[in-house]
């Protein structure tokens, strides 16, 4: 190298009026910039892995259920905050169908580089493990839980001229009318099928399902009189109610929440036992890189925890989770323990899906 810095000084190039440079001149000069390439090579490159560190390019959030929805409501909050954190966008991508594992399995098949999330909630990630008697994914092994993301109240949502007020009127109406009645779902192992199912269960009802592609189409089938209720995330259901397009029944908690302050909360009828939350994960593909796994991860309680996150989801009653289940560790705790919880009680109700 020493020699080279030689050669950069006695070649420096001649003024116009002076002859060619000697051919051998010419060698060296070639050669010069040679070295002053493969030198400040290092350099670039060093900037270009800089400029490229994660992420480089545009990140797509799958949702497994059609556009509308709540969760398609969340993943889009979520997904904007994170794209302020992470400098890139964050593209959601509906793929709806059989109860969000249509969704779910393509997540499963894309590369793991942390270019491809996956959103789902209790229903897709939980129960379908029981549920579904052959999966092309394991979810507890085909997947790297990131954080969860909010915890929404479910609310029951009835068409507007339904008679009733409360969970104890709504149960004495159900099951002198049951045989007329249908409720909504989105697909079979969704949150809002789940929903309908435990209501059922607890109030001694057999109301038949009918399940749409998302909780957004089912929901606009309850405000048009077509179905008789939809046990929904409040992401979705507080406009509607709150609108009078249909109208809130119950929630199904102790307590009102402060979205919708006039429905009467399941604690405060006979069955003050009904609770029954979602809560929401984001997920990627097992195998990504742990420097990945942790920068998305602060990207995740970053937006979590954002004013204008907390801003836009306040009126829909989506409450932030605990600060241990936003991280990888405490999400990945929260997913296998509820696969346990759900298989024994979806067992009970012998409710599979080949």
């Amino acid at each position: 190298m020493t020699q080279n810095k030689h050669n950069i000084r006695s070649e420096t190039l001649p003024g116009p009026s002076l002859a060619p440079p000697h051919p051998h001149a010419q060698r060296r000069r070639l050669l010069l910039a040679a070295a002053l390439a493969s030198a400040g090579a290092g350099l670039p490159a060093r900037t270009t892995r800089a400029a490229g560190a994660y992420p480089a390019k545009p990140i797509v959030l799958i949702v497994p259920f059609a556009a509308g929805g709540p969760t398609d409501v969340l993943a889009r909050v979520i997904a904007e905050g994170m794209s302020r954190d992470l400098g890139q966008p964050i593209i959601v991508e509906n793929t709806p169908g059989a109860g969000g594992t249509v969704g779910t399995a393509r997540a499963a098949r894309m590369a793991p580089d942390g270019y491809t999330l996956l959103i789902g909630n209790v229903g897709t990630l939980a129960a379908n493990a029981t549920l579904y008697k052959k999966l092309p994914y394991d979810i507890l092994k085909d997947f790297i839980a990131l954080g969860s993301v909010g915890d929404a109240p479910q609310v029951l949502s009835a068409r507007k001229d339904l008679p009733v007020s409360g969970l104890d009127q709504f149960a004495a109406y159900a099951q002198a009318h049951a045989k007329d009645m249908n409720f909504g779902a989105a697909g079979v192992g969704s949150g809002s099928f789940l929903g309908g199912i435990l209501l059922n269960d607890r109030l001694g009802l057999k109301i038949n399902a009918v399940n749409y592609r998302g909780a957004g189409q089912a929901l606009n089938d309850v405000m048009a009189g077509h179905l008789d209720y939809l046990v929904d995330s409040s992401t979705t259901s507080v406009g509607y109610v709150n609108s009078g397009m249909v109208r809130g029944v119950a929630v199904l908690r102790p307590k009102r929440i402060a979205a919708l302050p006039d429905v009467p909360a399941a604690g405060e009828s006979a069955f003050a036992d009904l609770h029954y939350d979602i809560w929401n994960m984001l997920l990627a593909p097992a195998g990504v890189p742990a420097p990945v796994v942790a920068r998305l991860s602060v990207a995740l309680r970053n937006a979590v925890a954002a004013p204008a996150t907390r801003d836009k989801l306040a009126g829909s009653g989506i409450e932030a989770p605990s600060v241990p289940n936003q991280t990888p560790e405490g999400a990945a705790e929260l997913l296998a323990s509820e696969v346990r919880r759900w298989a024994p009680v979806l067992k009970k109700l012998a409710i599979t899906v080949d």
